[in-house]
């Protein structure tokens, strides 16, 4: 990220420094947190309401007793077991939880591609969360403060602007168009995610022979890597439901949307110009 960032061209010196030092103070976490969250609250195995207001009201108390203390990074959003990950720009902290460390993922005997495309796209697309245009709004201690030269503003809301209008085209069921702009931020992710993911993986393989499987190139195992964490299958109505209401795009389009404004891939798989997935114009703002 630290070389994506330094070789762009539309960003501004000083600008580049602010994004700098926000990235030198992201912080991350992996597989369950350094503290543990305690329940000191009875449970009662015929009360069902009773467990809920309980534990209801030791939360609250919990965050009440934040007041007037450090800010704790180390706080987690989300259990060890889910199956997600997130960043929190009032923090500019990443986490990763246990749960999605597995396949599709992540597979301790993948190849570095394939868990590169995985899980390194998913690593990818929460760091560039810190950049995308709501991330971008926080400066490295998670105030929300404009850090930003007027001029470099302007680029990077033209180039938010191509991705939104690239999404907006996408239809989640026949009839019923994508929302660009409600998705922006996630869209803006999945680009980057896979885009930091294909780099640090030619990183890591440097200089090693390419590894062949099945007949497909390594670069090719690494996009097949990434649509594979992405199957899914839904329910028209829900599809439907999903493109009013989640700021992330259908799977479908979180693969092929992204994999549009990624050159590489349609070099890995030879698409010709004009091709479904490889698009006259592409979208890229990290």
């Amino acid at each position: 990220m630290k070389a994506n960032l330094a070789a762009l061209p539309w960003m501004d010196a000083k600008t580049k420094d602010g994004a700098f030092a926000k990235l030198a103070k992201m912080t991350y976490q992996i597989g369950y947190p350094n503290a543990w969250k305690t329940y000191a609250f009875a449970i009662d195995a015929h009360a069902y309401a009773k467990n809920a207001l309980a534990a209801v009201a030791t939360e609250h108390a919990r965050q009440l007793g934040k007041i007037g203390k450090p800010v704790d990074k180390d706080d987690w959003q989300m259990t060890a077991s889910t199956v997600n990950a997130y960043y929190d720009p009032s923090l500019n902290g990443m986490v990763f939880p246990a749960g999605i460390l597995q396949p599709p993922f992540f597979n301790p005997d993948a190849s570095v591609a394939v868990n590169l495309g995985g899980m390194g796209m998913v690593v990818g697309h929460e760091l560039t969360h810190g950049f995308d245009d709501q991330g971008a709004q926080y400066d490295g201690d998670g105030n929300l403060k404009t850090w930003w030269a007027s001029e470099t503003a302007a680029k990077f809301k033209a180039k938010t602007q191509c991705v939104v209008d690239q999404y907006n085209a996408y239809e989640a069921v026949p009839g019923v168009k994508l929302n660009g702009a409600n998705t922006q931020g996630e869209n803006i992710a999945d680009i980057g995610g896979v885009k930091l993911a294909y780099r640090a993986y030619h990183a890591l393989r440097a200089g090693q022979a390419p590894i062949e499987a099945e007949g497909f190139t390594e670069d090719q195992t690494f996009f097949l890597g990434f649509g594979q964490a992405w199957c899914a299958k839904v329910r028209p109505d829900l599809a439907k439901l999903l493109a009013t209401v989640d700021v992330h795009s259908p799977p479908e389009w979180r693969v092929n949307g992204a994999l549009s404004a990624t050159p590489e891939f349609a070099e890995a798989f030879h698409c010709k110009a004009g091709a479904k997935l490889r698009p006259a114009t592409t979208c890229q703002v990290w």
